[in-house]
Order: structure tokens, then sequence, then C-alpha cells
């Protein structure tokens, strides 16, 4: 018979013994936490008239959730914000956004493809869609740069697809990187305009939430960024840009995180001698946009 002692008991010593909790371990900050959310979910469910068969359609979804490692993410939507201050309408630098459910490390570096740190990300040649040639300083909330801040980028091709999932043939890390900005926080990064997109994978249950939350099923075209710099409170900060006049911004986003702060109105470049001077001869026409970081940094 083992005589090791078990990593915890499997009864009490003595089942007739009170139980008493051990103050020591006692969080009064939880216990009111929890009272205050069984309280308000109380309150929805009474008001409402929540039925047996709705909770169980709840239910449902969360077993749903937890079945494609979705649990983190679907709170996300609505709750990291209530706790992120870059989402209040007074926050005066640039709001952060999830990481989302397509990140894939690893991304090469790039080598600059012209000067001022001028970056291209991995693309096959001919990439279809607009190319889109994106600028930007990153700095913290008092103007100071934050030089050679390292940008970790991915976004969809014009199809709707990330690569690296093998939904399609592109290459790995098609329209994926990472570069570094220049000492006073510059950078300029071209690619292909991204498209709205529905994320793979998605269970019926979930669109049929989406669908009675008249939501669309596609997300708002955007371009992933996340920021690394020494400065940084956590060493990075995750964002996103959006497209000024997407149809499925706003209120139609089923990830609700789409805001107007981080919202960008491409200006669209035509003359040949321009495209030329790219090395974008191959389309009849290309993007810029500006899009400036603006970061707590820590103290």
């Amino acid at each position: 018979m083992s005589t090791v002692e078990p990593a915890f008991k499997f009864r009490p010593d003595d089942p007739d013994a009170p139980f008493v909790p051990d103050p020591a371990l006692l969080s009064p900050r939880l216990i009111e936490i929890k009272q205050a959310l069984v309280d308000a979910v109380s309150a929805v469910f009474e008001e409402k008239k929540i039925t047996y068969a709705e909770y169980e359609k709840f239910r449902q979804v969360l077993q749903t959730l937890q079945e494609i490692k979705g649990v983190h993410g679907w709170f996300d939507i609505w709750l990291a914000k209530m706790v992120d201050e870059t989402y209040e309408d007074e926050w005066v630098g640039t709001s952060s956004q999830p990481e989302g459910p397509l990140y894939f490390p690893g991304a090469p570096s790039l080598t600059p493809v012209g000067p001022d740190y001028s970056y291209a990300l991995p693309q096959r040649e001919g990439e279809p869609g607009t190319p889109l040639i994106i600028s930007g300083q990153v700095r913290s909330l008092d103007g100071t740069p934050l030089a050679n801040a390292e940008f970790d980028v991915w976004q969809c091709a014009d199809t709707g697809i990330y690569s690296n999932f093998g939904m399609d043939d592109q290459p790995e890390f098609n329209l994926r990187g990472k570069f570094r900005c220049d000492s006073d926080g510059r950078y300029e990064l071209r690619t292909i305009k991204p498209v709205p997109y529905m994320t793979p994978g998605i269970p019926q249950i979930l669109v049929d939430i989406w669908n009675g939350l008249g939501k669309a099923h596609f997300r708002p075209a955007h371009v992933h960024m996340k920021v690394r710099h020494d400065d940084l409170p956590s060493g990075e900060y995750m964002t996103q840009m959006y497209f000024a006049g997407d149809p499925y911004l706003g209120d139609n986003d089923p990830g609700e995180n789409s805001l107007s702060s981080l919202e960008v109105s491409p200006e669209k470049h035509t003359d040949p001698a321009e495209l030329t001077a790219r090395g974008l001869e191959g389309y009849s026409s290309f993007l810029t946009v500006t899009f400036d970081i603006v970061v707590a940094t820590a103290p």
C-alpha cells in the first residue's frame, strides 16, 4: 500500500467535524464580486422571464465554445473591454484589441525593401487585391517615440482566408511578418487591402446567435498589429486597423470590437509613375493610409 500523501484528500479526516473556512485563504473581494454577479444575473432572469429552454440554449453555446476552445474569445467580445481603459471615451491613445483566433507565432522578420524603414509583408507574385501602403509612428501618450519597436502584423488575403491554416494554397506566412520601426518610431508597410471575412469553423449554434442578434456573419476588414517594446507595461500592445465605410463596422460586427477611432480612410493613387516608383506595375492603383499607434508606457 502506498504511503505517499495525496495532493488532495478524497474524504475529510473526520466526516462529522464542522467545516471551518481557513481565514488565511478567504477573499472578501471574491465573495463580494461573486454575490454581485449572482444578484445581477438573477435580476435579468427574473425581469426577462428566462425560460428553461433559453437557459439550455445558453448552456449548449458554452459547451460548444468549450469544444472549439473559444470560451475566452467569446467572453472577450463583451467583458474584456469593460476592464480596458483604452475603450473609454476619454482615452486619447490607440485602443487595444484582442489577438483573435488567427494569430500564428513565428512570422518571418522582414528585410527593408526601400529607404526609411519601408517593408512589405510576404506575398505571392501578383498577390490578388489592391496594394495598400500603411505608414505611421508609434509613440507614447506624451509624444515620445518608441524607438525601434517591433511590429508583428497579420491579415487575411483577398479571398478572406488567412495563411498557415491549410485552407487554401497560400504559402506559409503569406501576409504575415515582423519588422522594426526606425529610431523616431516611424514605419512604412506595403501589403494588400484585406476584405471582410468569416472566421472559419464557426459552429451553427453560434451563427444562430449572430442571426438572432442581427449581426453580420463577416467581420469588417482589418489589419492586426502587435507592437513590442521594453517601455510597454506588458512588453507588447495589440490593436487592429479598420477601414471607414466598411458595411460590417460598428453594430454589424459579430466580434463587437471595431471602433471608429481605429478607422482609416485610404487615399487612392492611379498615377502610372507612382505605381512604377512603388514597383506596382502590375496593378492599376494602390492605396495609402496613415495609422499612428499611441500607447501608455511603463512609469
